[in-house]
């Protein structure tokens, strides 16, 4: 596997101090190979996205956060000559025409991202070939989210990403994208708001035989809440939560070096005190 870390640290390095982070990533053993961008302008990240794509770079995973007036974009990309289509939509209602106009043009919604500014709705939305069914959801509370996934999965509709996000209105509404990738394949979700019954949680998941795949952490009303996703899978999967940008790094090259694993999904967030 070629060793990516070089390019992790040149964009640290070009990150500078003024806006701070907390980092959280779920690590995985990976045959393919795995690129990063970390903390970048959003036309710096699309040149990037654009520049990867053509050498077979899928993305997989993007992430957005901001410090005073400043927007920043961090992406996983996965060598699997699979092409992706990135799009930055102003508005709920465009993102769902986008959608449609996709879906028939033969392209699944596969990574959804969403934010608001000056009083807008925007989704970052990443596109795969395909045409298998699949649904976008926007919920405005998790009882929405909970009946919205039984209805769904009865139909082998499964939850392939999940995001919280304050919306136009100012309260947290939540993101729900559904995937029909088979009738044996499943998805699972858990959430709390006690970081420490995510951990026992995710254990007794993990001995079962289901994998962290997603991890997600939002705030409702000043208060952290954790979101996974799990699916089967024979690989474990390690989840870091709360480094600082420095040590995430060192984090990276440690996982690399030592356990041969990678980063496959990354979570920011403001800096916050440490609990």
């Amino acid at each position: 596997m070629r060793n990516t870390l070089s390019l992790v640290v040149f964009l640290f390095s070009l990150s500078g101090i003024s806006a701070q982070f907390t980092y959280s990533g779920v690590f995985g053993k990976a045959d393919a190979d795995y690129e990063y961008a970390f903390r970048q302008s959003w036309e710096a990240f699309r040149q990037q996205h654009e520049a990867l794509d053509t050498l077979g770079f899928r993305l997989v995973d993007i992430e957005t956060a901001k410090s005073g007036a400043r927007r920043y974009y961090w992406g996983v990309w996965k060598k699997e000559e699979v092409h992706s289509t990135l799009k930055l939509v102003e508005g709920w209602d465009a993102m769902v025409a986008m959608k449609r106009q996709m879906a028939a043009d033969s392209f699944v919604l596969d990574e959804i991202e969403a934010y608001t500014y000056g009083g807008k709705e925007y989704y970052l939305a990443v596109w795969i070939p395909g045409s298998r069914e699949h649904k976008i959801r926007k919920l405005s509370s998790w009882e929405g989210v909970v009946n919205d996934h039984e209805n769904l999965s009865r139909r082998d509709l499964q939850l392939i990403d999940i995001e919280g996000f304050e919306a136009r209105d100012t309260t947290t509404h939540y993101l729900a994208l559904y995937q029909w990738k088979g009738p044996e394949f499943r998805t699972y979700f858990y959430r709390t708001h006690d970081f420490d019954d995510f951990i026992t949680d995710r254990a007794y998941r993990q001995k079962s035989g289901y994998q962290l795949f997603d991890y997600e952490r939002f705030e409702k009303r000043g208060r952290a809440f954790y979101i996974g996703l799990y699916k089967a899978g024979a690989n474990g999967r390690q989840l870091e939560d709360h480094y600082s940008r420095e040590d995430f790094d060192r984090l990276m090259a440690e996982q690399k070096e030592r356990n041969n694993m990678v980063l496959m999904d990354i979570d920011v967030y403001e800096q916050e005190k440490e609990r």
